[in-house]
């Protein structure tokens, strides 16, 4: 139930964005009470798992079984904190979008109400996304929840229609949308080797399954899954050199998305390479990923040192910072 309460706010402003017509700004101080209730959730949650429980979420039907769909430990706790607060935060500072006006030093256009419509339905929806990522058990239902957030994030970037943010949006879409799909195949490749051994396909997809069976996976097998899965969700996080969308990404959406992006997102396909890690580390050893992510990490610490030199806007230093802090 506590998963409900986390998530259902967000879901409920988007809701709320969406059948207000004409737009009023108090839509956005709404989206922005209602997001303390997620982050009270995710408090929630917290003390639960710091007290030696386990909080979970699910169901199972005659055609489809779902138990422990939605789970919570030490890591998901982590990252639904972190998710929570920043959302709050950008929420907060949204309405301030609406006051924006044409700026001859700044070049700010002004966000007209069916701009600030889309924003608060589809920032509210990429925020849900984001939760249902972090406290998903089941690899698939992660992986279809990361692809939503490339989705309503994408309706976001574009908000000032201009050439710019629209050249922005299709070059995250289409980079992101590849990466997403090659971890797909990852997440293919890690069900079928796991069905193949074990002769279940009942909770296959959950993470707590998979680790049990992690030791007795084809080696092979996770070699080949787990590079998929690193450049599919490293794309997503923006690690080198599959970074390219994020400096026009950033520097072109608003600034409470660039927020979000930065402190929030990237962190969201980060948690989706550590799950997977666990899962490759107990096949093959630590050293095969360890070397993968120290190669990766590394590069993108060079290109974001030297580019972040060159950065001009505020928001692409940003980018460039997130990169960073990806690889280390």
């Amino acid at each position: 139930m506590i998963f409900l309460v986390l998530i259902f706010p967000s879901l409920l402003t988007a809701l709320i964005a969406a059948l207000v017509r004409p737009y009023r700004a108090l839509v956005g101080w709404i989206g922005a009470f209602l997001s303390l209730i997620s982050l009270g959730a995710a408090l929630t949650i917290a003390a639960q798992v710091v007290n030696g429980q386990t909080p979970t979420w699910g169901f199972a039907t005659e055609f489809l079984n779902l138990e422990e769909v939605l789970r919570a430990d030490s890591l998901t706790v982590l990252l639904i904190l972190c998710i929570t607060l920043v959302s709050s935060l950008a929420l907060f500072l949204s309405p301030g979008l609406g006051r924006q006006v044409t700026n001859p030093h700044w070049g700010e256009l002004a966000y007209g109400p069916n701009q600030l419509r889309r924003y608060h339905v589809f920032v509210n929806l990429f925020i849900a996304a984001m939760l249902l990522a972090v406290s998903a058990n089941n690899v698939g239902v992660m992986w279809i929840t990361i692809e939503a957030t490339t989705i309503f994030s994408a309706f976001i970037i574009p908000l000032k229609l201009n050439k710019a943010s629209i050249e922005a949006s299709w070059k995250y879409i289409l980079i992101c949308s590849v990466g997403i799909a090659l971890a797909f195949i990852g997440t293919v490749l890690g069900y079928f080797d796991f069905v193949s051994l074990s002769g279940r396909t009942e909770s296959a997809l959950n993470w707590t399954v998979l680790l049990e069976t992690a030791p007795s996976l084809h080696p092979e097998v996770m070699r080949l899954a787990f590079v998929f899965l690193l450049i599919g969700f490293g794309t997503k996080a923006g690690i080198a050199p599959m970074h390219t969308w994020k400096p026009d990404a950033y520097g072109e959406s608003p600034a409470p998305l660039t927020a979000l992006m930065s402190s929030a997102l990237f962190a969201v396909a980060m948690y989706a390479l550590l799950r997977w890690k666990a899962v490759a580390d107990a096949a093959l050893g630590t050293g095969y990923t360890d070397n993968l992510f120290i190669v990766l990490g590394l590069l993108s610490l060079v290109i974001a040192a030297f580019s972040v030199v060159l950065a001009k806007d505020y928001k692409r230093m940003f980018a460039y910072s997130s990169i960073e802090h990806t690889g280390l």
